[in-house]
């Protein structure tokens, strides 16, 4: 399903799809694959970026926790990661793509606040 939200627009992933989704997504930077994020948080009243071209390190889902973690800052233990922003009771989730690679992700949570993920290629 495509959908808009805001200005951005992209395809909606089902809940069921979420897990597999970021599974996905994480195997492609274990397997060589660096990506950069950008986290910015859009609520009434606030807008701000949380965080500007970090390496991303990972994104789950977590269905018993009804929660997204996203780590940025690092992997491994030499450059470990250094800031987790988590998404609790996450909504609807969609996924810019403009071909293949995956250009940022939009995640609504219950309460309406938008975290909007920009991923760069390194």
């Amino acid at each position: 399903m495509n959908t808009e939200l805001g200005a951005h627009t992209g395809r909606e992933l089902e809940q069921d799809e979420w897990a597999a989704f970021f599974d996905e997504l994480n195997k492609r930077m274990e397997h060589g694959e660096e990506l950069e994020a950008t986290i910015e948080i859009v609520s009434d009243p606030a807008v701000g970026t949380e965080a500007e071209r970090l390496p991303l390190a990972s994104i789950t889902y977590e269905d018993g926790d009804d929660q997204i973690a996203i780590g940025v800052g690092g992997r491994g233990h030499r450059f470990p990661t250094v800031l987790w922003h988590f998404v609790d009771h996450p909504r609807k989730v969609v996924v810019t793509e403009p071909d293949v690679d995956v250009t940022g992700l939009i995640i609504e949570s219950e309460d309406e606040t938008l975290t909007v993920v920009r991923l760069f290629s390194r």
